[in-house]
């Protein structure tokens, strides 16, 4: 059962390496004027399908020889690893930096004020996973073609996200770090984001769920606003003297209001 269970985690599937890849390129190289070369062309692009579907990405990519090993070198450990590594510095980023919240204790009685980088520091470790990322996008806009490129939405916000960010850390050094609004920090997780497939995929299973849901939530405020200004008038006091009973007053009424829709539905 155990092998059986081991065979299945990685069926008929040559373990993803660089030089696995480079061994398939060369392999379809020497065999393109030989008699061989569709049928090894064919089982690689098998392979690679398999890989696709297992890891659940996208077949929308180019299929020749030499764009397949890149695609196998691209999705090999080490670059994902590398790529997994630039995006947790960029958002780690986030606990050195100006103003940082980032101490030894909460005591404020024992607090040191807390460290402050450089300027250039953060600057220069963020341009470094910029560099990265602009390596990133460069081979998959590659990969997936021209055509599917001008298709695909993430690529193009992708490529819109780096732009911004390029603008911003430029604008950034030109203020020499002393600039209050900085958005590409704002914009550091769609790097997270557009890694994964899977968030991808629940990110698009949500917006299709959310119009459905739209005259649910909209009945649901509905219900809450109208019986909340009841709740209001049928428990009006004649004089507010502080805060505290106003308080009470629309406590009283969400908690009516709430109570009344329970009871409709």
């Amino acid at each position: 059962m155990e092998v059986a269970a081991g065979a299945e985690a990685e069926p008929l599937l040559p373990p993803r390496s660089w030089r696995a890849g480079r061994r398939l390129w060369r392999a379809g190289a020497r065999s393109e004027d030989g008699i061989g070369a569709d049928n090894d062309l064919y089982i690689n692009q098998a392979i690679v399908f398999i890989e696709d579907a297992i890891q659940y990405r996208s077949i929308n990519h180019r299929v020749d020889s030499k764009s397949l090993w890149l695609y196998r070198w691209y999705y090999s450990r080490t670059c994902q690893w590398i790529l997994s590594l630039t995006i947790t510095v960029i958002l780690a980023l986030a606990f050195i930096e100006k103003p940082s919240s980032l101490t030894l204790t909460s005591d404020v009685r024992y607090r040191l004020p807390a460290w402050n980088p450089p300027c250039g520091l953060t600057e220069s470790i963020e341009m470094l996973c910029f560099l990265v990322f602009m390596v990133d996008v460069s081979v998959k806009s590659y990969l997936v073609g021209w055509e599917e490129f001008w298709k695909n939405k993430w690529l193009m916000a992708y490529i819109l996200t780096l732009i911004v960010s390029l603008t911003d850390w430029i604008v950034s050094l030109s203020f020499f770090c002393t600039e209050r609004v900085r958005i590409r920090r704002i914009l550091r997780p769609f790097f997270l984001l557009q890694n994964s497939s899977m968030m991808k995929k629940t990110l698009k299973s949500i917006n299709s769920t959310l119009p459905e849901m739209a005259s649910v939530v909209l009945l649901l405020a509905v219900h809450l606003s109208l019986f909340t200004m009841f709740a209001m008038l049928l428990f009006a006091r004649t004089k507010v003297t502080n805060y505290s009973h106003a308080l009470v007053d629309l406590g009283g009424g969400f908690f009516f209001s709430l109570l009344a829709y329970l009871l409709h539905v």
